[in-house]
């Protein structure tokens, strides 16, 4: 059986966990007996544990990423942190249930950046790869009652350029881009931002941008069962380039998606253009295991894709230009439940090497409340 229990990695991640553990407890209680002295309500003091043992999960998963990195240079969805079995093994190894505590992590590099529609920050000089995998994308997985809102694939990326880009404020992208003159028109006006975008919301600020721009059953495609299709698994606004120009205090997003990980609709229009029913044959090719037990049958080493798909030679290059099989920033969803009472945190996670001791570090990058 290949499950945490089973191999070094598991055995010292069952031992990490263990320590983990009396800490969490400590906090637990300490925040247990904190609240009992204070004059609160039993409502109050039910979502202060829930968020505890919310924020319990969240630094689980970033322990598990953390010690992750230290074992190996690849992400994948053949890891620990990507199996929902690990990760609840994992929860009751820190002394919870996971009927009370489900958790759940995210690789953010195996989805499309959209702040990489640009070369760089402040900027208007379009990122061209980038810009034709969007309008892919979106023309694939456009749903076919698609609302009258909704804007074609061609105006959302023109849209969204106008919105990343700067210096140019009174220049349209195409005949269907927006600058600040449109937004400010609006019955409810807004500025344009002129900059990266800082969180996935925002992206429904763009012109032609709805909740209804995907299509589920697309979205779904490769998955036992139909998920509600939603733009925060399909893209990301994470992916800073490590490589800045301090000089002119510039920077960029790399672009490069983890196809270990990446959606199967997101494979699709990495690939080359008439490729794209081959996204399938990738992800099954992730997923193969052996007919008895657990043991994933091909390794996620850099280049497996070869052994799936041929590509010619231009091809090829163009796909490796997009896609990478490591991953520095991830997402982690955790759900407490208290005596009924329910809270969820999401949070993004930038794991990094620390250069002065080599080991592997997370921090958070952004938390909310669900």
């Amino acid at each position: 059986m290949n499950n945490i229990y089973s191999n070094q990695k598991g055995v010292a991640l069952i031992a990490t966990i263990a320590v983990v553990a009396i800490l969490c407890v400590v906090a637990l209680e300490a925040g247990r007996l904190a609240k009992q002295a204070a004059s609160g309500t039993i409502t109050e003091n039910n979502m202060f544990a829930a968020r505890e043992m919310a924020m319990s999960g969240i630094h689980l998963a970033m322990m598990i990423l953390a010690m992750d990195g230290a074992d190996n240079e690849i992400d994948s969805i053949q890891e620990p942190w990507a199996d929902p079995e690990q990760i609840a093994l994992a929860v009751a190894a820190i002394g919870l249930n996971p009927a009370d505590l489900s958790l759940k992590i995210s690789d953010e590099m195996g989805k499309l950046q959209l702040n990489a529609l640009l070369k760089q920050f402040p900027g208007n000089d379009p990122n061209d790869d980038q810009m034709v995998i969007l309008e892919r994308f979106l023309t694939l997985a456009a749903p076919e009652d698609k609302p009258e809102e909704a804007g074609s694939a061609v105006e959302i990326v023109n849209a969204l350029k106008d919105w990343l880009d700067s210096k140019d404020d009174d220049t349209i992208t195409g005949l269907t881009g927006a600058e600040s003159n449109y937004y400010e028109s609006l019955d409810v006006p807004y500025t344009c931002s002129n900059g990266p975008l800082r969180h996935i919301s925002e992206l429904f600020l763009v012109k032609g941008v709805v909740d209804s721009i995907l299509s589920p059953s697309y979205i779904s495609q490769g998955m036992d069962e139909p998920i509600q299709a939603d733009v925060k698994d399909m893209f990301t606004v994470y992916g800073l380039s490590q490589d800045q120009d301090s000089k002119e205090n510039r920077f960029a997003f790399s672009g490069m998606v983890n196809i270990n990980t990446a959606p199967v609709a997101v494979l699709a229009a990495l690939l080359p253009e008439g490729r794209d029913l081959n996204a399938q044959d990738l992800a099954d090719y992730r997923s193969d295991k052996a007919s008895l037990g657990q043991e994933y049958t091909h390794t996620l080493e850099s280049g497996w894709f070869e052994d799936v798909i041929a590509l010619n030679d231009d091809e090829k290059k163009a796909f490796k230009k997009v896609i990478t099989y490591s991953s520095s920033v991830f997402s982690a969803d955790c759900t407490a439940k208290k005596n009924g009472y329910q809270v969820t945190l999401h949070a993004v996670i930038k794991r990094e090497k620390q250069d002065m001791t080599g080991k592997w570090s997370c921090r958070i990058l952004q938390m909310e409340r669900g």
